[in-house]
């Protein structure tokens, strides 16, 4: 499922690409603050470099999806809504505890792999064969639909942040990605299959 791996690569991109933009405010809740409202209004962050990001990252063809998705992925991310509960600073460390109302990735793309792999089945028994271009586009039909139905869900997580020449700097971890996406940075990397690995994630986190 390479579409999967590269349409959550462009959620962890934009993040990273909003990141450095965190710093640099008086304090630990400023710096979060300001990351935050720099996601949800794009600040920072250029759609094209990021598009550009992800085809050097990711094979194309089977990977490949279509920019009018990738905007939809920045898109949901734009519209979750945060509270700040509480910081702690230990010297040049600190933590930010946020609860946020975020776009459920995780949820979503479980539900595109379980309709991928219906329509797949429903193909392997079909005497009428979609060609490659048809099938593209059927599965970009799916993650549409999938992206734009993705529920806002409830999480809170500690951010962590660290100090650096004077200015604090967020730390991107998988506490940070589960209170924005709920799916985990370490996500990308496992070698456990796509839907196993999604569905421990979703599991683990409801």
């Amino acid at each position: 499922m390479k579409r999967l791996k590269k349409i959550t690569s462009i959620a962890l991109i934009f993040i990273l690409a909003i990141g450095v933009y965190g710093c640099g405010i008086k304090s630990p809740s400023n710096t979060v603050k300001n990351y935050i409202e720099n996601i949800k209004t794009g600040k920072g962050s250029d759609f094209s470099k990021l598009l550009d990001a992800t085809k050097e990252n990711e094979e194309r063809k089977e990977g490949d999806i279509s920019e009018g998705n990738s905007q939809r992925v920045v898109d949901s991310m734009k519209k979750l809504s945060y509270t700040i509960n509480s910081e702690k600073i230990d010297g040049d460390s600190a933590t930010v505890n946020v609860k946020v109302n975020g776009p459920d990735m995780g949820t979503a793309m479980l539900d595109y792999i379980q309709q991928v792999f219906s329509n797949e089945l429903t193909q392997a028994f079909s005497t009428n064969k979609l060609t490659e271009e048809q099938s593209k586009k059927m599965y970009d039909d799916i993650l549409s639909k999938c992206i734009d139905n993705i529920k806002y869900t409830d999480r809170t997580e500690d951010v962590s942040l660290i100090k650096k020449d004077g200015q604090w700097e967020i730390v991107t971890n998988d506490a940070l990605m589960t209170l924005l996406i709920n799916i985990k940075d370490s996500f990308l990397n496992s070698d456990m299959p796509v839907d196993e690995k999604i569905k421990t994630e979703v599991k683990g986190i409801h």
